[in-house]
């Protein structure tokens, strides 16, 4: 009996490391993310703005160039959703960043009823009642895209056109019923700001999955920071605060409205490039 005990003693020992060794598969000690630090935007004064273009793009997990967003590791919808769930992380109401969204509303945000008519006569399958299901929302599943708000600005001072994010916001598949009604912001997360707690000093430890070298840590404060997602724009500023797919000309024509997109995105190249001409 004591050889059976400690035969079983010794092979749950056994499948106890290797489960570690699963999840740690890494010879070394791995701190370059975890100790890694946000490092600060340069100190920007109002009178060194010559010009400045606030934009709206979308990036879509979906694509090939983002796919590491959704990296099963570490995807950001989840690391997101979890954070706010947890308290880690601030939701805003809108982009005014004035307004906070509470915990409770948040979690109530891409939750679905589905109502079944089920037969309880076998007899008269005419005779039903409604029943209901739940489905919670799974952020990995929801969650592809995330529109991020941003300014471009040249700082005549340093002669650089440079892009600040002023916020992320990630969409969700608004359902009802089981049936979809498009995509919607979850909430607003704010990208930056002085106290640090933001969305950038939040990322900075936590790791994207990087195509070329495993050993070249990147995290998602890279990512951003780095400018390695590929987007399309869906608004600039503009007097009506309108998006380019509400006007007349773009509704209802898809491709019309990403060729608007790349007009603006080539129109705000042309701006840094005529800046240098004398």
């Amino acid at each position: 009996m004591k050889k059976l005990i400690g035969i079983v003693v010794f092979l749950l020992l056994s499948y106890s490391n290797f489960a570690q060794g699963v999840y740690d598969d890494f010879i070394y000690n791995r701190q370059a993310v975890t100790e890694r630090k946000v490092i600060a935007w340069p100190y920007l004064r109002e009178a060194d703005v010559m010009y400045a273009k606030r934009v709206v793009r979308i990036i879509d997990t979906r694509e090939k160039a983002n796919q590491p967003m959704t990296w099963p590791k570490n995807p950001l919808s989840v690391i997101l959703y979890n954070a706010v769930r947890d308290g880690k992380l601030v939701p805003y109401e809108s982009d005014s960043l004035n307004t906070q969204m509470s915990i409770e509303k948040f979690l109530s945000l891409g939750t679905d009823t589905e109502y079944f008519d089920v037969p309880i006569d076998p007899n008269d399958p005419t005779f039903t009642v409604t029943d209901t299901v739940v489905n919670a929302m799974i952020p990995e599943l929801r969650i592809f895209k995330f529109r991020v708000v941003e300014d471009w600005i040249f700082d005549k001072k340093h002669s650089q056109m440079f892009v600040r994010i002023v916020s992320i916001s990630p969409q969700y598949n608004v359902r009802l019923g089981g049936v979809d009604l498009g995509e919607q912001d979850l909430c607003v997360f704010k990208y930056h700001s002085k106290d640090g707690l933001d969305l950038r000093h939040f990322l900075v430890n936590y790791e994207v999955f990087n195509r070329q070298n495993d050993a070249a840590r990147l995290t998602y404060d890279d990512w951003f920071e780095q400018r390695l997602f590929t987007s399309y724009i869906t608004k600039e500023a503009n007097q009506q605060d309108m998006y380019i797919k509400d006007y007349a000309e773009f509704r209802d024509n898809g491709v019309a409205t990403l060729l608007e997109g790349e007009r603006i995105k080539n129109e705000l190249f042309e701006k840094e490039h005529d800046l240098w001409e004398y």
